[in-house]
């Protein structure tokens, strides 16, 4: 009896449904941005934080996949 370990998978699909979020998370701040609801130093602040996080979340994906 074969069972299918999908363990990692969870895992994954986790990782992508985090990683969709953020994602979205940038395209609502550009687009306040672009309203000027705040101002650049805000907007650059929070984009490094997103990017940092984009990051490792990318690292996670790719060490899943490597296993």
């Amino acid at each position: 009896m074969i069972i299918k370990n999908d363990f990692f998978n969870k895992d994954r699909d986790y990782l992508m449904k985090e990683k969709e979020g953020l994602i979205k998370s940038v395209e609502k701040l550009d687009k306040r941005f672009k309203n000027n609801e705040i101002d650049r130093e805000k907007f650059l602040e929070q984009n490094e934080i997103f990017a940092k996080r984009h990051e490792e979340i990318n690292k996670k994906i790719e060490k899943l996949d490597r296993k």
